[in-house]
């Protein structure tokens, strides 16, 4: 199975993770053991058997997280076909969604799906009756990087519903779309909502940082 450099990383950072928590862990509950227990654990074999407890506990949840990175893949990988291969635009866009919303971490993997992934989001953020997909389309957008998404984008920062109009914000913010800038500034002195008012500012300092 092929492993991105990403994912490889992803792994890395995975298993020094747990192998830190079980370091810190084990240095905690020594400190808080009385002085007979400690000496008891010096005298027996009580120390190696914890290290391979630890150990086997780690392996065990290194195990359990590739198993389930192996199975997100696959699921990936399904739905990617699905939707390079479908033609019913409902069809089209749940399965869109459904990449966008799982792999938005991972933008690389996005690619699989092939272009038309940009214009199916494009479709649901202009025209899609259901706001809550109208917010996930625009958070597609900005994932994609693809700076054909800033007019679209632009206006759906005044979009009647409040989520929309804040991961449009934020997007714009991803996409460091500069013309963006006044737009935003509106927002950040006179949205009403708070949620939105923030992703503005926060698009904001990523176009200036």
């Amino acid at each position: 199975m092929r492993v991105m450099k990403g994912e490889q990383g992803n792994i890395g950072i995975f298993i020094l993770t747990h192998l830190l928590v079980a370091l810190l862990v084990g240095f905690f509950l020594w400190s808080i053991f009385p002085e007979p227990w400690r000496e008891f654990l010096r005298n027996g074999p009580w120390g190696i058997v914890v290290v391979v407890l630890a150990g086997f506990i780690i392996v065990v949840s290194i195990v359990r997280g590739a198993r389930a990175r192996r199975e997100h893949k696959r699921a990936h990988d399904r739905v990617a076909k699905v939707f390079r291969e479908a033609t019913d635009p409902a069809l089209q866009k749940r399965a869109a969604l459904w990449l966008v919303d799982q792999d938005r971490d991972h933008p690389e993997r996005l690619a699989d799906a092939g272009p038309v992934l940009f214009d199916v989001l494009l479709r649901i953020l202009k025209t899609d009756p259901e706001k809550l997909d109208r917010t996930r389309a625009a958070n597609g957008l900005g994932v994609l990087s693809d700076p054909r998404a800033i007019g679209p984008l632009l206006v759906a920062t005044n979009d009647e519903y409040a989520f929309v109009r804040a991961e449009a914000a934020l997007a714009l913010g991803k996409l460091k779309a500069k013309q963006a800038e006044k737009r935003l500034r509106e927002m950040v002195e006179d949205e009403w909502d708070p949620n939105a008012r923030g992703r503005a500012r926060e698009a904001l300092e990523r176009i200036a940082g």
